[in-house]
């Protein structure tokens, strides 16, 4: 009866116009995801001027097609060149790239277009279900539970650097010291901006994202080059990729629940569920399958399907409560806004025929990913094919125009040289640059919300602590996760004394 009975809204609300323009999204979603430094806030941004005299399901349809596509496209240029298009792709770089230079690119790139829409056929049932509920545990949401789970995003520092957990805390420690270069987010004075108005706003995530992964990889590339291949054929690489959903379907559906629940707590965003997922991942490895960071498929999926499910979690409380979860969804909400709708309780009574279209959007939106994204593979594979040159020029000159875009100020040109030449220097010392990358988005949001919190509890924070259930739950999640890989090695070095 639920079926038919969203079929019948489906046939009201959704027509030929709104489909276009929901794959028309997607289509450019998908190109400016890959395209380091642009991203789909960009896309969404410059999309806005477009929907004015849309009707607003069409509208949104656009909209919603752009950031879903956006948050698959990153997956692709971390895959195919070592750059993640978006800071959430970082996660799938560190499996998907090896994948790619073993001669499994297609298996890789079609592993994050399955996982993409999994997890986000998940979160629009999850949005479509239950909304408001999910939005009512929002609200429950602190500064104590935010700086709880950007904490326990931090707990993968050490996890993602292989066999030397230290270089993993070191390059950590470091992206937070970069995080808190700009003004203090509390008493507003400035902090090693060395009286640069510049970097008093802060260092800016794009040129550190694009140098540290753009730049210093073109510089590999020059000194040796190493290129992402294909060698099976499309048939095998997607038969061995679609399996996954029989042999690992425990990971995509802890990966689409984590990215759900983090994608409605405002302020926490994509890259914290994509580490978080794939630190899970790494909790629960298979024995035959490669270690995490040389190629296992349980990484890729794990961030991505993650990453897709936060954009589905992240439209609840937009929609429920009027409160953005992430910069894009704050624009999102601004396009609603433009066709006289106004996002929060009385949507659903006011205007049950947008938000029911906005959900049914969302969901073909998450099934459309899948044949467009297999139908990208194609024309990525041709790819592969042009000198190594002209990829790395291509590569230079996206990497230069897109980060110079953002912000139009050319010390962000200069600060992408030095990112570039720091991380090409990182990467001849074996040092990790994904934990760098944490430090420096999730620094922030920990120390913003932990000094609120100390505020809050007028320094008693023990006792204010234990009066928040949800942040102690959190708390001792963080323990297992430090405590269970100190054990695990424990165990391991018993079994030959047994």
């Amino acid at each position: 009866m639920i079926v038919i009975e969203l079929f019948q809204i489906a046939t009201d609300l959704i027509g030929v116009h709104e489909l276009a323009f929901l794959t028309l999204g997607l289509a450019i979603g998908i190109i400016v995801g890959a395209l380091p430094g642009v991203g789909p806030l960009i896309g969404v941004i410059m999309a806005i001027p477009f929907t004015y005299y849309a009707e607003p399901v069409a509208a949104m349809a656009l909209l919603i097609g752009i950031y879903q596509g956006g948050s698959y496209g990153g997956a692709v240029a971390a895959t195919m060149i070592g750059i993640p298009g978006t800071p959430m792709a970082a996660a799938t770089m560190l499996d998907a790239r090896p994948m790619a230079l073993a001669g499994r690119a297609s298996e890789a790139v079609t592993l994050s277009t399955i996982g993409s829409t999994f997890g986000g056929v998940v979160s629009a049932l999850v949005l479509i279900a239950v909304a408001p509920q999910l939005a009512a545990i929002a609200l429950r949401f602190g500064p104590a539970e935010t700086a709880a789970f950007a904490l326990l995003g931090l707990t993968a520092l050490g996890a993602l650097s292989g066999s030397s957990p230290m270089k993993g805390w070191a390059m950590g420690f470091l992206g937070l010291f970069v995080a808190t270069i700009g003004l203090d987010p509390v008493t507003g004075v400035q902090r090693f901006s060395f009286g640069s108005t510049y970097l008093d706003a802060g260092i800016a995530l794009v040129p550190l994202l694009v140098g540290l992964f753009g730049i210093s990889e073109v510089l590999m590339q020059v000194e040796k080059p190493l290129r992402a291949s294909d060698e099976d054929t499309g048939a095998s690489a997607s038969a061995r990729a679609f399996s996954s959903l029989v042999s690992r379907p425990i990971n995509y559906v802890r990966s689409a629940l984590t990215g759900v629940f983090v994608g409605i707590i405002p302020g926490i965003g994509g890259v914290t569920a994509s580490f978080l997922s794939y630190r899970m991942a790494m909790s629960f490895r298979k024995t035959q399958d490669p270690e995490f960071g040389e190629g296992n498929p349980d990484g890729v999926i794990a961030s991505e399907t993650a990453n897709s499910a936060v954009t589905g979690g992240a439209l609840i409380p937009m929609m429920s409560l009027s409160i953005p979860g992430d910069p894009i969804v704050a624009v999102l909400m601004g396009g609603l806004m433009i066709q006289g709708v106004q996002p929060g309780p009385q949507l659903f009574l006011q205007n049950a025929d947008v938000a029911q279209g906005i959900f049914l959007i969302f969901l073909i939106g998450a099934i459309l990913l899948l044949p467009l994204g297999l139908l990208f593979i194609k024309g990525v594979v041709r790819v592969l094919k042009l000198p190594q040159w002209s990829i790395m020029a291509g590569v230079l000159m996206i990497s230069l125009v897109g980060t110079y875009s953002v912000a139009r100020q050319i010390s962000d040109l200069w600060l992408l040289i030095v990112f570039g030449l720091l991380g090409y220097g990182l990467r001849k010392a074996n040092f990790p640059l994904a934990p760098l990358v944490i430090g420096f988005v999730l620094g922030p949001i920990f120390e913003s919300n932990f000094r609120r919190t100390i505020l809050i509890s007028q320094g008693d924070l023990f006792s204010y602590v234990q009066t928040r259930p949800i942040t102690v739950s959190v708390l001792c999640l963080i323990a297992l996760f430090v405590v269970l890989p100190l054990l695990t090695r424990i165990l391991r070095r018993s079994k030959p004394l047994a």
